[in-house]
């Protein structure tokens, strides 16, 4: 047995990668690593007791040499007599589409097919050829980049369902293996361009370590991400304790409790703070948004620090509220008529004649039905205005709106943002909340306007 069969076998049962029964699917691009991790999973498939399947995906960005990729990849096939599952996508175009770069469009459509074809034909495993010169690029674009402890951690030689077998040895080790045993591979000419990040470390900043500060600096960075996953998960383990009964998510908006920020060891605010959000929001927050985020713990109610990713997080008077920016300020009002629908802070509101007559009242005060024999021209969506005031529909007298809003008991960020529907310059409805006195259905209305905020 080869030197490097031995590594990655041990690598393999240390990490408890693979099983007895395991139907895997190779991630073949007809590169050296790729080629490598499937002639060693179809080699000790009996070793291993396992089922081996390939996938190629052609990207169709690279014309000729895009097709002798995927002819070599059939033939390697044939001659190991594996499966080829042969995917065809314009990542170009998905990418232009998404508006992502091409590096990362051909990321996500490889890992969607790679899942569409493992789910399609039983593969309970994907095995992608990442190996220790790839990790060692991550950690060090992630550190640059100011990524936190998980991005420093390198590439995780396990993900749900997906495994990286040959993670421990280096890009080195492997194109002596293939050249040792005559094993042919593709060498993709756009990895030779220092245009890509990636390219950039792999092909100008890693040599020049190598060959200035450390020779061994691609396993010393591999080594080094094993402390940072193992620290990671030690950190991760008591956020997870931490993150129990602390917030509520809902609408896009994400509630954390303060008492518990205050609880919580100050140690580990950070990374409990950036799991919550990037959990909920799908995103990948900043160390400056973090900071401002800690910054409102004490600071006084209203407070409203802007965050990246188009996000606000706002101090409550029991909690800090983090929230996606609405599409519509103070200074965009929105005029209305009868029949229209418009769609407003990722809500749907509309006006409607009603034909139901009498009408029907529901207990949801986001539908209401007012009278409309006054109603004079268009309507006139917009914020409220300090000072101002209105009368509420069962209460005697005028209040002002700020006051209803605080007897409401609405967050500040919430009151700042409330709604109103007015028309000719009195006001007809606080969105959600109450209707005016003035506009209220009597024996003598003779039409009736139906409102709906979905």
């Amino acid at each position: 047995m080869k030197k490097t069969e031995q590594k990655v076998l041990n690598f393999i049962r240390e990490k408890n990668l693979i099983q007895t029964g395991d139907k895997i699917l190779v991630a073949l691009s007809g590169g050296p690593d790729s080629v490598f991790l499937l002639r060693f999973l179809v080699k000790y498939s009996d070793k291993l007791n396992i089922k081996v399947g390939a996938i190629h995906v052609n990207h169709m960005i690279r014309g000729k040499a895009a097709l002798e990729d995927e002819e070599f990849c059939v033939n390697l096939s044939l001659y190991l007599g594996i499966v080829l599952h042969r995917i065809s996508k314009k990542v170009k175009s998905f990418a232009c589409k998404n508006k992502i770069s091409l590096e990362e469009a051909g990321r996500k459509v490889r890992y969607s097919e790679f899942e569409k074809v493992g789910r399609k034909y039983g593969y309970n495993k994907i095995a992608t050829a990442h190996n220790c010169n790839d990790n060692a690029e991550t950690v060090l674009l992630n550190l640059i980049k100011g990524a936190g402890l998980k991005g420093i951690s390198g590439i995780p030689f396990m993900r749900g369902n997906i495994i990286r077998p040959i993670l421990n040895i280096t890009k080195e080790e492997i194109l002596n293996y293939l050249d040792g045993e005559k094993l042919n591979y593709r060498v993709d000419l756009t990895n030779l361009s220092s245009d890509y990040e990636r390219n950039f470390l792999r092909n100008e900043i890693i040599p020049l370590i190598q060959q200035r500060l450390n020779p061994d600096v691609v396993k010393s960075l591999f080594n080094s991400s094993e402390i940072f996953k193992d620290a990671a998960l030690v950190i991760n383990n008591e956020v997870e304790k931490t993150l129990t009964n602390s917030s509520s998510f809902g609408k896009d908006e994400l509630k954390i409790s303060l008492k518990r920020l205050r609880e919580t060891d100050k140690k580990i605010t950070g990374f409990f703070l950036k799991s919550l959000i990037e959990e909920n929001f799908a995103i990948q927050v900043t160390f400056n948004d973090i900071k401002k985020i800690i910054s409102l713990i004490e600071n006084e109610v209203g407070r409203k620090a802007e965050l990246t990713n188009k996000l606000y997080a706002v101090r409550e008077r029991e909690e800090i509220i983090v929230t996606r920016k609405k599409t519509i300020s103070a200074g965009e009002p929105i005029f209305l008529k009868a029949g229209d629908v418009v769609k407003i802070n990722g809500n749907t509101l509309s006006v409607t004649e009603s034909k139901n007559f009498p009408v029907k009242y529901s207990t949801s005060r986001m539908k209401e039905f007012i009278s409309a024999d006054n109603i004079k021209g268009n309507f006139l969506l917009r914020r409220w205005k300090v000072g101002e005031k209105f009368l509420p529909i069962g209460l005697d007298g005028s209040k002002k709106i700020s006051d209803f809003l605080n007897e409401q008991k609405l967050p500040s960020s919430k009151k700042k943002e409330q709604l109103v529907l007015t028309n000719n310059n009195k006001i007809v409805w606080v969105v959600g909340l109450r209707l005016d006195e003035r506009f209220k259905i009597t024996n003598h209305t003779k039409k009736v306007y139906e409102l709906w905020l979905k």
